[in-house]
């Protein structure tokens, strides 16, 4: 399908017409998804009411995490709802949810409260609870509508807090209305948002490598902590084993881990069993992503990166400096990780253009630096465990 580069009011028409046709006919995978929809509605309004909320049960809870689209990008759901029960607590959640579904100020105060009181849910994962919750109020914003709506003449910023979310929603409410518009007088933010799933998917051909229907990723093992003498015995003499300990390390601080070289093997295991996501999270737009998706390790907290790691074995260091460049307008720390015999090359490269202009958001760390932090972290996690066991 040739790629299309934006859509007129008489295309959007046409794209409606067939999109309703699609769902009616219950064509390809679109019965599967309103079968999804409708179930997942009905368990909203059964468990999230303002009376049930307060004694959410934790497999409850588990069950509203693990259905999450967002949520699909971890290969091991139950190790992520393990992880926010204990970094937030079952009570903390149920009140914050409480409070962001039926608070009664706005919706860009509550959402920021939410966002600043429960650790490891981001906007797409925040966002869908609350079209879920009220579908005809709340959008699900994810990679999708950065992509889509510019190409059909609207306009949508990065979600960063509660006013950039208002006003997303506002943007992706004028395709709402626009269904409504043209036959489909039932559209909710839910079905607006699967139109431009339409639209990415069939009409501009933005797939990069997922299939349409969101699916639920196949539990695996969560990557465990080495053991205190495996990490003493660590080495690290190639790029592979750089990248396994930058996952590992960022598993043991409580970092979302990632590395585009899943299929590459440390000690026998997948880098991909060693990170915890499958994939990024939709945090800008899919320019920039298709850069950080390259990046070799990145480091996340609530779907947002906050460490890129590129890791220089052998290859020079310029084109390590150029991948993370491409992400320079975003807040997050760049780290070079090499041998310690390439720092000179790294200190004259990091001062030429266009990098001098934000040398100082870059750093360099040497094998040695990383395996040191490495065994630190190791130590504290082991102490920690045994202190508080």
């Amino acid at each position: 399908m040739p790629r299309i580069n934006s859509a007129t009011n008489a295309d959007l028409k046409g794209h409606i017409a067939n999109f309703k046709k699609w769902l009616e006919t219950g064509a390809d995978d679109s019965a599967e998804w309103k079968q999804n929809r409708e179930e997942r509605l009905s368990w909203y309004r059964e468990h999230l009411t303002e009376a049930r909320i307060a004694t959410l049960s934790q497999a409850e809870f588990a069950t509203l995490i693990k259905n999450l689209w967002a949520v699909n990008i971890w290969h091991n759901k139950d190790y992520k709802v393990q992880k926010l029960i204990s970094d937030n607590g079952l009570d903390k959640i149920r009140m914050a949810l409480k409070e962001l579904l039926f608070g009664v100020t706005s919706i860009e105060n509550r959402w920021n409260i939410f966002r600043g009181t429960i650790k490891g849910l981001g906007p797409s994962s925040v966002s869908e609870i609350l079209s879920f919750f009220d579908p005809q109020q709340y959008a699900l914003i994810n990679l999708k509508p950065y992509e889509v709506l510019p190409r059909i003449g609207y306009s949508i910023n990065t979600v960063k807090d509660g006013k950039s979310y208002k006003s997303a929603t506002d943007e992706v409410g004028k395709v709402k209305t626009l269904l409504v518009e043209n036959g489909m007088a039932d559209a909710d933010f839910i079905v607006a948002d699967f139109f431009i799933a339409y639209l990415f998917y069939r009409v501009f051909d933005l797939e990069r490598k997922r299939s349409f229907a969101p699916v639920v990723a196949p539990l695996e093992t969560a990557a465990g902590s080495p053991t205190e003498d495996t990490a003493e015995k660590l080495t690290i003499a190639s790029h592979e084993s750089a990248e396994a300990i930058l996952l590992m390390l960022g598993n043991l601080l409580g970092y979302d881990t990632y590395t585009p070289d899943a299929s590459r093997t440390y000690e026998g295991q997948k880098l991909g069993a060693i990170a915890t996501l499958d994939d990024l999270p939709a945090f800008t737009g899919e320019r920039i992503m298709d850069s950080v998706r390259n990046i070799d390790v990145v480091w996340l907290k609530d779907e947002w990166p906050e460490y890129f790691f590129e890791v220089e074995h052998t290859t020079g260091v310029t084109s390590g400096l150029l991948r993370i460049y491409q992400a320079h307008r975003l807040n997050t720390k760049f780290l070079i990780i090499g041998p310690a015999d390439i720092l000179d090359k790294y200190e004259r490269e990091v001062q030429k253009a266009p990098f001098n202009a934000i040398q100082e958001k870059y750093r360099f760390r040497s094998y040695d630096d990383l395996r040191e932090m490495y065994l630190a972290a190791s130590r504290y996690r082991k102490m920690s465990d045994d202190f508080l066991k």
